[in-house]
């Protein structure tokens, strides 16, 4: 019995240094299966929908650290969240560009209709959010849908006027971003 208990202040230090590796090792594999999953979500995306493109797709959820850790759903609801933000900072961008008083009349009448565009695009991107958690994936497929157009009709706006977009990589970042988040809830269907 004596020697059983002498050895129990030798095996507490093992016995912590295993649960400390196993819980390594653990977090690990997650984060192993987490990226995988995200380039397994990117690469069927980009193949899926030319407009998708695999380098910008895992860009986009390396600005999310949550996306590590996520499921496909999960994955879903980080997409809208970061079209969420880039309608909210398209539209800042917008209106401060709007303030500035060197904006040529033409420039300015398309600023004006993509900040009615993208101002719609906020509340449209916040239902989007609610069916989404909601699992009424068809209400917000076009949801998702119509806030993709309207970064279309901003860029169209500028080229029918004859002038140059301050907004392109905005848009074309909504759009993408739209276009990422189609696709993964095509995938949930």
């Amino acid at each position: 019995m004596i020697i059983i208990l002498s050895s129990i202040p030798t095996l507490l230090p093992l016995s912590l240094l295993l649960l400390l590796l196993l819980a390594a090792t653990t977090t690990v594999t997650t984060a192993v299966e987490s990226t995988n999953l995200i380039n397994q979500t990117c690469m069927t995306s980009s193949i899926s929908d030319p407009n998708i493109n695999y380098n910008f797709c895992i860009n986009a959820f390396q600005t999310a650290p949550s996306s590590l850790n996520a499921n496909l759903t999960r994955l879903g609801l980080i997409s809208i969240n970061l079209v969420k933000h880039n309608v909210n900072s398209t539209t800042f961008l917008v209106q401060t560009l709007l303030e500035n008083n060197k904006v040529d009349n033409c420039t300015k009448s398309g600023l004006e209709d993509c900040l009615q565009l993208y101002s719609n695009s906020m509340f449209t991107i916040r239902e989007v959010a609610r069916d989404y958690r909601a699992r009424r994936l068809n209400g917000a497929n076009v949801k998702l849908s119509s806030v993709m157009e309207a970064s279309t009709t901003c860029e169209d706006g500028f080229k029918d006027v004859g002038v140059g977009s301050p907004l392109t990589k905005h848009n074309n970042d909504t759009f993408q971003l739209s276009a990422i988040a189609l696709s993964i809830i095509c995938m949930l269907y």
